[in-house]
């Protein structure tokens, strides 16, 4: 989750995201859901590059949502990812 102006927030929590996806060995490929709650949909949909710049190998099951407030009210953007570790 993010907060600010929306493209600076799409950038930090896509830029979290693929921390939290590489500290277990994962990339945006192995994302196969993801869900967005915005507070401002067009906003978001309006920076959507930023987002389409971290899945370089196809897009995943997405959800996109606006939400009147995030449970931190300052936030203007949260990410839910579901991510499957590939078969060894």
């Amino acid at each position: 989750a993010a907060s600010g102006d929306m493209p600076v927030a799409i950038a930090k929590v896509y830029a979290d995201l693929k921390t939290t996806l590489a500290a277990h060995g994962l990339t945006f490929a192995d994302v196969v859901k993801e869900t967005v709650y915005a507070t401002d949909l067009d906003a978001f949909i309006k920076h959507h590059q930023i987002r389409k710049a971290m899945y370089t190998s196809g897009y995943p099951v997405a959800t996109w949502l606006q939400v009147p407030r995030l449970f931190t009210p300052a936030l203007v953007v949260e990410v839910e990812l579901v991510a499957v570790f590939p078969s060894k």
